[in-house]
């Protein structure tokens, strides 16, 4: 079997707060990774990965840090979708490892574009948050299940998807997605599953007040979200999860919901209207 090239990525980022605005501390980039940090009038320091290798490809490997100082404010992004392509059925999967340290009183806004997943790809990612009980911690993952736009259909998928967050070195979530099938469409069709709708959306918000806002997101659920989404809160913890036919729609519904979590905080850069 032909060996093929694989992409290597890292990146470090380090913020801290000076006279009430976020600041870039410290910065690594290399490989196939780069940030960017658009010029906006906001206090946030807002920065946006990039992949310059076009998307991941089986056997590929990126780490990335994110040190959020004490008191920061911070707003993580994407470029575009991050694409995962198709392996052999010898390759290694890819391999994405994240690791977050939020301090006291800082918040993290993970908010990237969403995954696709192409028919017969392989992925192990983890993201992992530290993060101090004072803190806030905002997630968004969206998972599209294959070229949804070019009608493909899935039969092989092999993906391993965590999120780890500890509040004051204890555990307080583990969230994780686990598919390996040889027949994906056919396990997706299951009522239990999606009912074969192919794009997924999980919000995690973890906050001092994130019991508080179940009330206004549950409002938002039923002002024009439909039935398709779901919301519960325990332990300072509030989790959302929903399903769409499509990634556009899946978007248009997150971003009705995004307000109610973010007090209608400016969106993200490299998100269009």
């Amino acid at each position: 079997m032909t060996t093929l090239q694989r992409a290597r990525g890292r990146y470090r980022l380090s913020a801290r707060s000076r006279d009430g605005r976020t600041c870039l501390a410290e910065l690594e980039q290399g490989g196939c990774c780069r940030l960017l940090f658009p010029k906006r009038a906001i206090a946030a320091l807002e920065a946006v990965t990039v992949n310059i290798s076009g998307g991941l490809a089986a056997g590929d490997r990126i780490e990335g840090w994110l040190e959020c100082g004490p008191d920061t404010d911070c707003l993580v992004t994407s470029q575009a979708a991050e694409r995962v392509y198709r392996a052999r059925a010898d390759d290694p999967p890819a391999m994405v490892a994240l690791n977050c340290t939020v301090g006291a009183h800082a918040r993290l806004e993970w908010l990237p574009h969403g995954t696709i997943f192409f028919d017969g790809c392989r992925l192990r990612r983890r993201m992992t948050v530290e993060m101090d009980a004072s803190s806030s911690f905002l997630f968004l993952e969206y998972r599209l299940l294959g070229r949804i736009g070019s009608g493909e259909a899935l039969h092989r998928l092999d993906v391993h998807d965590r999120l780890s967050v500890r509040r004051n070195g204890r555990p307080i979530l583990e969230d994780r997605m686990r598919l390996e099938s040889g027949d994906v469409s056919a396990l997706l069709a299951r009522g239990a599953v999606t009912g074969g709708r192919a794009a997924i959306a999980t919000l995690v918000l973890i906050a001092a007040d994130a019991e508080a806002r179940v009330a206004q997101v549950r409002h938002r659920l039923g002002a024009g979200i439909g039935g398709d989404f779901a919301c519960s809160a325990w332990n300072g913890v509030l989790v959302v999860r929903g399903i769409a036919r499509q990634g556009r729609e899946l978007e248009a519904r997150v971003r009705h919901l995004l307000p109610a979590l973010r007090d209608h905080r400016p969106m993200p850069a490299t998100w269009r209207s």
